[in-house]
Order: C-alpha cells, then structure tokens, then sequence
C-alpha cells in the first residue's frame, strides 16, 4: 500500500498510526475466540451476561466514535489519542482483575471501558492532517491492511495466551500492548501544522440529514450491522461447540485453517468485485454463503469435522464481504458525505458487534441451533435489499 508517492513524512505517519490502530484492535480481536469459553465457568455468569461481555466494547465504541472526532477538532488529535489509551489500558486491566476473581459484572464493566477508547476517527482524522488528499485513499487502505493482520493474529494468540495464562492472561497483554503504544502517540507521531475538518474523512453533522435520507447508504449501514452482527454472534457460539471435541488450548489451529482459506478466498473474490466491476455479483454470492454457513451450523453442531467446515465456509464469505463494503459505501457517498457515510457505517458496525454478543447470549438458553436461525433471518433480509439496490454512479 505504501509506494513512493509518499513522502517520507506521509510514510512514518500512516505507518505508525496504523501500527496504533492495529495494538488497538489486536486487543479486542485476541478476546473474541476465547471470551464465551472461559467466562461462561464465571460464577453466577448466564449466557445473556457473557454474550454482554463480549459485544460490550461495540456499544461504548460506536458511542463514542464520533464525538472523539469532533473533539480532536478542538481539543487536539494526540490529545484524544492519548486520553482514548489511557482509558483502554484501565478498561483491559479492569477486565483482567474481573478474570482472575471471575467476576462477570466487573468483566462487563472492564468491556465497556474497552469500547470508551475507540479510536479509529481520531486515527482517520489524523491520516487526514497529514496526507495529500490525492493518496490518503491509500493511507487508509493501508490502515485497513493493519486491521486484518491484527484479526489474523487475535484468532490465533487469543487461544494460545489463555491457555497458559487464562483469561486473565489476554486482557493483561491487551494492557501491555496499549502501554507500548502510548510512548510513541506521545512522541512518535508527527504533529499536523494545523488542525483541518476533512468533510471527506470526518463526521460532519450538518450532512446527516441528506446521509440518512439516502436509501442506498441506509441498505449499506444495515448490511454492515448484519455482518459485525453476525461475526460477533458466530464467535460467542462457535467456541462453545469446538469446546466439545477439542481443548480451548487447540482451538486456534481450526482458526489458522480459518483464516488462511478465507485469505485464500478473499484476495481473488476482491479482484473479481473492483477490477471487473462485479461488486453486486460478489457481494451476493459472499451473503449466500453465510446462509450455507449458518444451514451447517444448525444441522452439524453436535459434529466435529462437519462444524469445523461450517466455520471455515462461514468465514469464507465474510472475508469476501470485508474488503469490499467500505469501498462500496465510498461509492454511493458523494465525495463531501464520504466522511459523514464513513461514520455512520462505522457506528452501524459497533452497534451490529453488540447486538450480535447480546442477542447470542440471550439465544443461547434455547439451544446453539437458535442463534444462527435468527443470525439467517436477518441475513435473509439484508440479501433481499442488496437484491433492490442500483450499482451506484461513477463519482470523481
């Protein structure tokens, strides 16, 4: 992603701040396949306060990621940076006290806390302040980039750490990890000669208005919402089945399976979608394979091999569907609501994260098969809209 039209000062920038961003988010994607194993053995913990536990970070996120925005138009961008840390690192040591006494209140208490240390639009704002405009599509490409490689890395250490340091043990290296990059937001990162409201990377809330009214971007934040919602669902229960045959100690070798055949399926569904404009077709097909995934689900969970297949074919279609949704949001969105789209959609994210923890939580105590069942539901109905809508205009 990074070539030489960067400068060298958009080089140091956009790499340090996507080395931010993915410590960040390496900390809560090293959590997701292990959290529902570990404290469903919490005392007094019911599946509804577990699948709380693990969507929480979504509701305090998508809470907050706006107004970290606009404060670090006033206030500064390291500040907020700095502030969002420092609240991150107290969240994850409070989630990993709450481990170690099994306390399933506090642990949700710590989640949140979690979630209160969103950073990506203070990240983007700040990419934005030192970038040319005609390259920060690639700056944010390559923040993106820095995203699947922490959740590459998270699905595979979250099972390894918590096997010899318990859960306790991954919410500690989620700390250290926010630690290490506190040094460099405070003294690493190049400081903008001024602060500058982008309208194409920033919320801007006078045009919410026009970004709500327009159908096409309110289809693209529901699929967005399914999707994280879905995600966050499939890793609450998936544990719980593979915890059945194998132990949580070996539960990231079916995850390095997962992802390496999702990357394998991604990098040509991706070339398929943008370079012969068959973004429509891709994206179909990447829904109809979730729906075959949760089909698996419901008709092998009680069967190794046959579930190990469900996750993998599931995660096939989600990484088919990742890469391509933003760049299909910035396509609707013309070019001065790109930052205001952008946040929605972000937030339509967070919120699908919680909703996804909380309703397989509460789902649960019916049995594994009735999550997925509304999980296929709402998916049914977000293939339905993608049906209705128009591939949108070329924009400059």
């Amino acid at each position: 992603m990074i070539d030489k039209d960067f400068t060298p000062e958009e080089r140091k920038a956009t790499l340090g701040l996507a080395g931010v961003f993915s410590l960040r988010m390496l900390g809560l994607f090293l959590v997701l396949p292990v959290l529902s194993i570990y404290a469903s053995k919490f005392p007094g913990a019911t599946s509804f306060l577990v699948g709380i536990a693990i969507g929480a970070y979504g509701l305090t996120q998508a809470f907050f990621q706006i107004p970290y925005g606009l404060w670090s138009d006033k206030y500064g961008r390291i500040p907020i940076l700095i502030f969002s840390t420092i609240i991150f690192f107290l969240g994850s040591g409070l989630a990993a006290y709450a481990s170690y006494e099994q306390n399933i209140y506090l642990l949700i208490v710590g989640r949140f806390l979690q979630g209160m240390g969103a950073v990506s639009s203070v990240v983007i704002a700040l990419i934005a302040d030192l970038t040319r405009e005609e390259i920060r599509t690639r700056a944010m490409a390559t923040i993106g980039a820095s995203i699947g490689m922490a959740f590459a890395f998270g699905m595979v250490l979250g099972p390894l750490i918590a096997s010899h340091f318990g859960l306790g043990g991954v919410f500690l290296f989620t700390a250290i990890l926010a630690l290490i990059s506190l040094p460099y937001i405070i003294w690493g990162i190049p400081r903008p000669e001024k602060i500058v409201h982008h309208e194409d990377a920033e919320f801007t809330s006078s045009y919410l208005g026009p970004v709500l009214k327009d159908s096409n971007l309110l289809k693209m934040d529901f699929g967005m919402f399914t999707l994280h919602m879905g995600l966050t669902a499939v890793f609450t229960v998936s544990p719980l089945i593979l915890e059945k045959f194998i132990s949580p100690s070996d539960i990231w070798k079916v995850y390095l399976v997962m992802f390496l055949v999702g990357l394998i399926v991604m990098v040509p569904s991706t070339i398929i979608a943008e370079k012969k404009g068959l973004i429509k077709e891709v994206k179909i097909a990447a829904i109809i394979i979730l729906l075959i995934s949760f089909g698996l689900f419901v008709k092998f969970e009680n069967s190794f091999v046959p579930a190990v297949i469900a996750i993998i074919v599931y995660f096939s279609g989600f990484m088919m569907l990742e890469p391509i949704m933003p760049s299909l949001m910035s396509k609707y969105a013309p070019k001065h609501l790109k930052g205001t789209a952008s946040g929605v959609f972000n937030t339509s994210q967070f919120l699908g994260a919680f909703v996804g923890g909380a309703s397989a939580g509460f789902l649960l105590k019916y049995g594994e098969f009735a999550v997925f069942v509304f999980v296929g539901i709402i998916t049914v109905i977000w293939l339905l809209l993608v049906l209705t809508m128009q591939m949108p205009q070329k924009r400059v």
